[in-house]
């Protein structure tokens, strides 16, 4: 399968198993603050692509992959070469990988992000068949779908580590993974804090405490989804705003533009602009709405 046709530009989901979505740029990009809310496994096809994070910094070639733990907070640069940038993102299941993760309980919690180099063709052979295993469910089994995840998995575990399932405990997470679950609704902080069975002053109390606010979580999480939109499908950007909540494009696009340093479009990946991120993927409900 050649690699302009390896996959199309959608987010593929199947039930209890992932999600997966290739980033294809052409030019390069450069995204600051980064979260990652979901434990991902990113293989590099073209170009080159940088991950800085608390004095560390990852540089990944093609054939490379970065698994990428949930919370993680990092800039990440695409660069082309030959004009061209591609990566494929792979989500496992939660039921997946709670699974594996129990069954290794000696095996260390990725904490962050880390580079799984020089691996050969075995792996980017198991990393093709866990994205064809999301993609063309007709012809692959549930049970053969799940080991294919599982192989996937497994070559973290061989470099010692897992990721630990996504149950998280703290409260900015919770939100973020509440509001990423359903960007386009009309959220308000007091909702929020009923579900978490609490107040409205000490849900804000506590988020101010992590030194964060709603209405800066809530802004995050939607640029975040719709980067990710963008980057990933060919959806027309009024749709995108639409879906993360924005009934005005052109109000969504002066939001974006300020919380990336670029606009929607520089983010698809017009030629001859030169902007300075490209995503680090996240799990959504993933819904076409039209305008």
């Amino acid at each position: 399968m050649s690699a302009d046709t390896r996959i199309q530009r959608k987010i593929w989901s199947r039930k209890d198993v992932g999600l997966t979505a290739s980033v294809r740029q052409r030019n390069d990009l450069l995204v600051h603050t980064f979260v990652t809310d979901h434990p991902s496994l990113i293989l590099l096809r073209r170009g080159r692509k940088i991950i800085r994070m608390s004095g560390k910094k990852i540089v990944l070639l093609p054939g490379d992959a970065v698994a990428v733990a949930p919370g993680t907070i990092c800039d990440v640069q695409n660069e082309t070469e030959r004009e061209e940038f591609e990566s494929t993102w792979v989500v496992c299941a939660d039921m997946i990988l709670s699974r594996f993760e129990s069954a290794r309980p000696t095996h260390k919690r990725l904490k962050s992000a880390v580079a799984l180099k020089n691996l050969g063709d075995e792996f980017v052979q198991s990393f093709e068949r866990s994205v064809q295993a999301i993609v063309t469910p007709e012809r692959i089994p549930d049970i053969v779908a799940d080991h294919r995840m599982q192989e996937l998995l497994a070559w973290l575990a061989h470099t010692g580590l897992v990721f630990t399932a996504d149950t998280p405990s703290d409260l900015q997470r919770k939100v973020r993974l509440m509001v990423g679950a359903a960007p386009e609704r009309p959220w308000i902080s007091r909702d929020l804090a009923q579900s978490l069975a609490m107040s409205e002053a000490t849900f804000r109390r506590r988020l101010a405490d992590q030194g964060q606010s709603f209405n800066e979580i809530l802004i995050d999480v939607r640029m975040s989804t719709a980067l990710t939109l963008l980057q990933v499908t060919d959806r027309p950007v009024a749709e995108i705003a639409y879906q993360v909540g924005y009934e005005s494009a052109s109000r969504f696009s002066v939001r974006f533009k300020k919380r990336f340093g670029f606009s929607p479009m520089a983010a698809r990946g017009v030629p001859s602009q030169l902007h300075t991120p490209s995503g680090v993927p996240r799990m959504f409900n993933d819904r076409s709405r039209r305008v």
